[in-house]
């Protein structure tokens, strides 16, 4: 008898066996590789130049969630001093350079914007992030964060924060910690991976 007459029936399910493997295998590059990192840039923009941004989140109670705001990249470059957590400001370490990125920022106060991630990416890729150890929001003014969250508990969106409420603009400078020497390239912003909005330095 011969081989293939031997193997007849496990070739007959090798096709769907082998798509079965393939359909496994790009849920994982999705949901491990794509949704765990900055894979999707929802818009870019010029240093100086307002960028519209307008970002889905997930559904909530009343359904599907978005963020809406404008932001401005006014310029990034080093200073003398770093201001580290629990330490009256100090210059860097040696061989590392203190940058920051001055942000502007619109939007209206019932867009949920606390608990933003600003990262600095060189012209070699290298991304740089903040050491976020008692730093406050980088994307919100001090102590005026607006809405954490889409909903209330009357299931209405737009949930106003509690006390004093955020400006319709404010202005936010984060400080970066990159070693000496290295070219800035772009601002990224994001909340949730895999999206982010990226910001070229002129």
């Amino acid at each position: 008898m011969s081989w293939w007459r031997e193997n007849r029936y496990w070739l007959a399910v090798l096709p769907v066996a082998l798509a079965a493997m393939l359909l496994a295998s790009s849920y994982h590059v999705r949901f491990f590789w794509y949704d765990g990192g900055l894979h999707h840039r929802v818009v870019s923009g010029r240093e100086g130049e307002r960028v519209s941004v307008t970002m889905d989140y997930g559904d909530d109670t009343v359904g599907a969630t978005s963020r809406t705001f404008q932001v401005r990249l006014a310029g990034v470059g080093p200073i003398e001093r770093y201001p580290f957590p629990d330490e009256e400001p100090a210059p860097p370490p040696d061989g590392v350079d203190a940058i920051v990125a001055h942000l502007d920022w619109r939007a209206e106060p019932d867009q949920v914007l606390a608990n933003c991630a600003v990262s600095l990416v060189d012209d070699q890729g290298r991304r740089y992030d903040v050491d976020t150890e008692g730093v406050f929001d980088l994307c919100t003014p001090v102590g005026r964060a607006g809405p954490t969250k889409p909903g209330n508990s009357n299931g209405e969106q737009g949930l106003g924060a509690e006390g004093e409420a955020r400006p319709p603009s404010w202005s936010t400078s984060p400080v970066f910690l990159v070693p000496h020497g290295r070219t800035i390239s772009h601002v990224l912003v994001w909340w949730t991976t895999p999206d982010y909005v990226e910001l070229s330095v002129s």
